[in-house]
């Protein structure tokens, strides 16, 4: 509407003053107000009719530029949410290798670590029968 009113203001100024400017050239000047007033009316309504329609206008415009924008926003949308999925893909596989290498060598340290508490084991075994053949001895003699 802001266009409408801008042109039904300039046309009734220059209805107004096309209007007068005939009005003086011919030969009757008392008509000159009434030639004016007609002419302002006339170049109002001239005026709002073609702001309205350019107004019109340029909303359809805006509203195309409108789907547009909102097209390439979503296709970069979706580019960028492809994107992010080929990333989450490549950190999973990345975790779940990682993962992997973490459980083997866990595996790995367990089965150090049974190893050193049999030998552990064995040890404190043979030391207890040392000393038991020790404690038989002693109580022998």
């Amino acid at each position: 509407m802001r266009k409408a009113m801008k042109f039904a203001v300039v046309g009734a100024l220059v209805g107004a003053a096309a209007a007068a400017a005939k009005a003086k050239a011919g030969d009757q000047p008392a008509d000159l107000p009434v030639q004016a007033a007609m002419g302002a009316g006339c170049g109002a309504l001239t005026g709002g009719l073609l702001g309205f329609g350019l107004d019109r206008r340029s909303r359809r415009k805006l509203k195309r530029r409108m789907k547009l924008a909102s097209v390439v926003g979503a296709g970069a949308l979706a580019e960028a949410a492809r994107a992010t999925r080929k990333q989450s893909r490549k950190a999973r596989k990345a975790a779940i290798k990682a993962a992997v290498r973490a459980a083997a060598e866990a595996e790995k340290g367990a089965k150090t670590a049974r190893k050193k508490a049999v030998h552990a084991a064995e040890l404190a075994r043979m030391q207890a029968d040392q000393l038991v053949e020790a404690g038989r001895h002693r109580r022998a003699s």
